[in-house]
């Protein structure tokens, strides 16, 4: 298998690839944790127990790569002494109600699972291992906000509002946070088996139906075989350094 990592420009951008996966998985883990006692059933208290360990997990198999990658940051592989995160905007905070939770676990943990999905084969091969595994667990993340997003949206009226404000609030960001278009050095190096446009639309086709069986507000819809935008993401409030929209800029959306 190909050192890809030999090649400094592609080992900057796979050791910012872990950073982005890790940190949000660590975000997702902690706040899913916080609702182990305040989900709305004991079946979903239960699910949140057990997917904040699974999202920790994943966080905590990911961020040993990083000290092998960069080894001159230090205190900077270490959640606990990491000064800058790379997660989305959203999660700089704990979820306020539980539509919050849904929304996160259906677009930045399905976003998280696309790219997972698409390091199987990876060229840098201790992600392809960890791929493995964290797509094992996913499985029941995915299920549980596919059937939580279509029993909130059945509730209708203010519950389906909620998770329809919900995970619009979330979209663009979500949407974004797969890259630029013409962002290709990781799938040219092998690292990931598609480029951003590739890894938006299997997204796209993961979570849209979904959606539209919710007849949730979302700015989708079919083209041909698969799902399209139907408003522009905000590049222009993109911060390509933290992989973020830029919070100054976000708030008021």
């Amino acid at each position: 298998m190909q050192n890809v990592t030999q090649t400094p420009a592609v080992k900057t951008a796979i050791a910012q690839l872990i950073a982005r996966l890790a940190d949000n998985k660590y975000y997702l883990g902690r706040y899913f944790a916080e609702w182990c006692s305040g989900a709305p059933t004991l079946e979903s208290a239960v699910a949140s127990a057990a997917m904040a360990q699974d999202e920790l997990g994943h966080a905590r198999a990911l961020y040993p790569l990083l000290r092998s990658l960069q080894p001159e940051a230090g205190a900077e592989n270490e959640p606990e002494t990491r000064t800058v995160f790379s997660n989305v905007s959203y999660l700089d905070q704990s979820f306020a109600a539980w539509e919050d939770f849904i929304a996160a676990n259906v677009l930045i943990d399905g976003a998280l699972t696309t790219v997972f999905a698409a390091a199987l084969a990876s060229s840098y091969e201790p992600l392809a291992g960890r791929a493995r595994k964290v797509l094992q667990e996913e499985r029941t993340h995915a299920m549980h906000g596919d059937g939580w997003v279509r029993r909130l949206a059945r509730e209708g009226g203010a519950v389906h509002a909620a998770i329809e404000r919900a995970l619009q609030r979330d979209w663009d960001e979500t949407l974004c946070w797969f890259g630029q278009d013409d962002d290709e050095t990781l799938a040219s190096a092998g690292v990931l088996d598609a480029p951003p446009s590739e890894l938006r639309a299997r997204f796209l086709a993961a979570v849209a139906p979904t959606i539209e069986a919710a007849h949730l507000a979302i700015p989708i819809r079919h083209a041909g075989d698969g799902w399209e935008l139907t408003a522009p993401l905000p590049w222009d409030r993109w911060d390509a350094i933290r992989y973020r929209l830029n919070a100054a800029d976000k708030q008021g959306k």
